[in-house]
């Protein structure tokens, strides 16, 4: 081989390990960090909804805390005890936009899963 042959073998390797290098890079740098666990993420939201549960005993007409069970309840995916708590948001203060958009929420869930009651149809 003569020298320029080696020098554009050795152009074309750095040029690969460089792209091969950016490739690696961009990979990692757009990857979603990795989520923390479901059982420990699980967890703090139950802690939370003792304490509100706590706060909802004391005081039934405080509508924050009932606003924060129905949503950790939805987050848990305990969808009977968040019907629950946005009832009492909509008792509350009716024509509540957040309690209106959950019931929706929840009636689409109630839909996908083919558990949806009709009644009087």
């Amino acid at each position: 081989m003569n020298r320029d042959t080696l020098v554009v073998l050795g152009a074309a390797l750095v040029v690969a390990a460089g792209v091969a290098g950016a490739a690696a890079w961009l990979e990692t740098r757009n990857r979603a960090p990795l989520a923390p666990p479901q059982a420990a993420e699980a967890a703090a939201i139950e802690a939370e909804v003792t304490d509100l549960v706590a706060r909802v005993s004391a005081n039934p007409g405080e509508i924050e805390s009932w606003r924060g069970l129905g949503r950790r309840f939805m987050a848990l995916e305990r969808y009977l005890e968040a019907v629950e708590a946005w009832s009492m948001v909509a008792e509350l203060r009716p024509g509540d936009d957040e309690a209106a958009a959950a019931f929706a929420r929840l009636d689409e869930i109630a839909s996908a899963r083919g558990r949806h009651r009709e009644q009087g149809r």
